[in-house]
């Protein structure tokens, strides 16, 4: 039988398609190099270059006054070195900035939810997500509206805003705060103080209403309106000062049944006490009038006030 030759291997591969394979590796090995490369300097970039970057334009931005900007660099530059520390320095200086003031008060409604402010500067509160959470904050029924909340400086009260708000038990309201508008406070029966701004010009009408726990109320002299009613039916209201010389009238009704109001300081610029201003202020014993006696004879009395004819006045005059 005839010997045949042995097959030839197919797997085998000729020089040329080697020398090919050969090639295609070492392209591959290239792209993948210069893949890996530019993973790596985009890694760079990310960690380190780019926040050191918003780091040192942060720096920059706290050393010209923009504290705006070295916020959004600093906050841009994540954990990079002490930008957290920084980020919190920058944000209490445009605090401070904004409100005019040093260590002002600044805070983030993510963190207290019921506290809101819209871009003008209206200050609002959530009743009901506060009461939710009140009973694990570190001082229940306290409530402190800072200067400045979301980066926005707080100038004004929503009305009502409060309304109802029967678990409240204190309120501080910042210095940017001129007014505190209609109905305010209205029915916080549980509230004993409040903290006013010390440059506020007017509360309205109904401001305080029912606020039957309140025990106490200092008025900044700047105060030139009282409105109609303001603190009518505060039961437990004992004492009353009213600073300056910016008001000129006491409107109907505003302390009517103050059971227990039993002093109140009065300025000589009053010039006109309304009906029935100090109706049922059973307890009401003592005036300090701060201008003299002729001058308290000259004030136009409404009647309803019998009250103040019986108080012992005392002049400063």
């Amino acid at each position: 039988m005839a010997k045949t030759e042995p097959e030839q291997n197919k797997d085998v591969n000729t020089p040329e398609e080697a020398a090919k394979i050969d090639r295609s590796i070492r392209i591959l090995t290239v792209v993948v190099a210069a893949l890996a490369a530019v993973f790596l300097l985009n890694m760079v970039a990310q960690n380190v270059i780019r926040p050191s970057l918003n780091y040192k334009n942060g720096t920059s931005a706290m050393q010209t006054g923009d504290y705006a900007g070295a916020i959004e660099y600093f906050t841009a530059a994540g954990d990079y070195k002490d930008s957290e520390d920084q980020l919190n320095a920058a944000k209490q200086k445009y605090a401070n900035l904004l409100a005019g003031k040093e260590n002002a008060l600044s805070y983030l409604s993510a963190n207290m939810p019921w506290l809101a402010v819209d871009a003008d500067g209206m200050f609002s509160f959530d009743k009901d997500s506060y009461e939710e959470a009140e009973q694990m904050l570190p001082n229940p029924g306290e409530v402190i509206i800072p200067d400045v909340l979301d980066g926005t400086l707080i100038t004004s009260i929503k009305e009502k805003t409060f309304l109802n708000a029967d678990t409240v038990t204190t309120v501080s309201i910042p210095d940017g705060v001129k007014e505190i508008p209609d109905s305010c406070f209205y029915n916080c029966t549980a509230m004993t103080s409040v903290t006013l701004p010390a440059a506020l010009v007017s509360l309205s009408q109904r401001a305080f209403i029912n606020c039957s726990a309140l025990l106490e109320i200092t008025l900044p002299e700047t105060v030139s309106n009282i409105g109609l009613r303001a603190f009518n039916s505060c039961h437990m209201l004992g004492k009353v000062t009213i600073t300056g010389d910016a008001l000129t009238k006491i409107q109907p009704y505003t302390f009517s049944d103050c059971y227990s109001l039993a002093e109140i300081t009065i300025p000589a610029s009053v010039a006109e006490i309304e009906e029935n201003a100090f109706l049922n202020c059973i307890s009401l014993s003592k005036v300090y009038f701060g201008g003299s006696e002729a001058e308290w004879n000259a004030i136009t009395i409404g009647e309803g006030n019998e009250v103040l004819e019986s108080a012992e006045i005392v002049f400063a005059k």
